[in-house]
Parts: structure tokens; sequence; C-alpha cells
């Protein structure tokens, strides 16, 4: 690898290193957030909803879950480019083959979980549009 390569590597283990303590600090918010709707979510005021109301304490549990997931995917993003940097870190210190081999590797698996997840979210859109066509036919 020559100079002008390895400099690139390291200045985007840097941005890495950036986003995945942005990330970290996003997880505990997430995970903060999903305890407390959890815990005190039922005591939302939801009067002005009417009959929903009643759904408060499972609304507010429902969310903290939900949180509590966003938290834990959010957690394995974070977790993979943190991983990432420090091991090309390490490597431009040392030269070190296993180092950039784990770095490289760690990169791949965040790519590859962005990937797997937006093919999720692409799907659930499909199915959310065909339900909206569905609820209009069905309603006209």
């Amino acid at each position: 690898m020559n100079e002008l390569q390895k400099n690139y590597l390291l200045e985007t283990a840097k941005w890495q290193k950036f986003l995945g303590v942005l990330m970290a600090i996003g997880t505990v918010i997430m995970f903060g957030l999903g305890i407390a709707l959890m815990f005190f979510g039922n005591q939302l005021d939801l009067d002005e909803f009417g009959e929903l109301a009643n759904l408060g304490s499972v609304g507010g549990a429902v969310m903290g879950v939900v949180y509590l997931l966003g938290g834990l995917i959010y957690f394995f993003f974070t977790l993979y480019l943190l991983r990432s940097a420090n091991n090309l870190k390490a490597w431009g210190r040392s030269d070190d083959e296993e180092a950039l081999t784990k770095g490289l590797k760690n990169n791949k698996s965040y790519f590859k979980l962005n990937g797997i997840l937006a093919i999720i979210s692409l799907v659930l859109i499909a199915l959310v549009i065909v339900g909206v066509v569905i609820a209009a036919i069905a309603a006209a």
C-alpha cells in the first residue's frame, strides 16, 4: 500500500472515530428514553386524544421498546465503526497487518448492517404503501 492510500485510510479512521462517538452518545440517549418511556409512559397526558387516552400506558411501553430496539441496532453500528477506527489507527502506528485486516473487517460489517437495514426499510415502505392503497380502495 502506498503512502497516499495509507493516508486516506487513516483520515477515514478519524471520521469513523468522530461519528462513532456521536453514535455512542445517541445510543445512550435512545436507551435512556426507552427506559423512561417504559416506566413513565403511562403518566403522559393524553386526555386530548379522547379514547386513545386509555392506551397511554401501553403506548408508552411500546414506544419504550421501540427506542430500546433502535438503541440496540445503533449500538452495533457504533461498535463496528469504533472497532474499525481503533484498528485502523493501530495499523497506522505499527503497520500491523492484523490490525488493518480487523479494521477493514469491521468496516465491512458496518456497511453490511447498513445494507441489510436499508433493504428491510425499503420492504417496510413498500408494505406501507400497499396497505395505504388497499385502505384507500376499501374506503372508497
